[in-house]
């Protein structure tokens, strides 16, 4: 798979500029499978920078596959829980960026995964700086009961192996979600453990 370059051309990712379209159709000039992972991180905070990300940056992309006769397949991540009513701003534009894939591209496949989790991924990493920083004690709030699905990283790839197998997988939305729910605590006590050392959560 290509992260929008080939193999030694890696320079096109870093001055990647998704607002011109030029750059996303030569992005995706001598594909013919496209998967979309872009998305925000935790350092966007307003509505028009995640309309940005989860909007105007899925339709160009999906636009560039519709361009070019050569792409077959498109594969658009957005999230579980993706819904116009839903409380989170990057939920609400994902929908709407689902929305405006398919307008653009009908037979994209769109992926709704849960929390993914693997090696260096963002959960465990972001648990493991919180314990280096506090160290024996890590703050938790409202008693750590939210629930969470998480779902494993090599599952996510062979269900888009599966989908690029399968036609009639066009058109169509997917949740993905781990067989197991968890409490964020419960999450907490398992990296606790793996770590074997005396953290509290507090």
């Amino acid at each position: 798979m290509k992260l929008c370059a080939a193999l030694g051309k890696s320079w096109i990712v870093k001055q990647m500029n998704f607002n011109n379209e030029k750059m996303v159709e030569r992005m995706v000039s001598s594909s013919n499978v496209v998967v979309n992972l872009c998305g925000p991180r935790k350092r966007v905070k307003h509505l028009d920078d995640f309309k940005k990300v989860n909007i105007d940056v899925a339709r160009k992309v999906a636009r560039a596959c519709r361009k070019n006769p050569n792409v077959i397949r498109l594969i658009h991540f957005s999230a579980a829980g993706a819904a116009p009513d839903s409380p989170s701003l990057d939920l609400q534009t994902k929908y709407y960026g689902e929305q405006a894939v398919l307008e653009e591209f009908p037979n994209a496949t769109i992926f709704r995964p849960t929390q993914m989790f693997g090696q260096n991924d963002y959960l465990i990493n972001r648990f493991w700086r919180t314990t280096e920083f506090w160290w024996d004690v890590i703050p938790v709030f409202n008693n750590c009961e939210q629930k969470r699905q998480p779902i494993y990283f090599n599952d996510v790839a062979q269900c888009v192996l599966n989908a690029l197998k399968l036609h009639e997988t066009c058109g169509k939305t997917y949740e993905l979600g781990g067989p197991n729910v968890y409490t964020r605590r419960e999450l907490y006590e398992i990296m606790i453990n793996i770590m074997n050392r005396p953290i509290r959560l507090q």
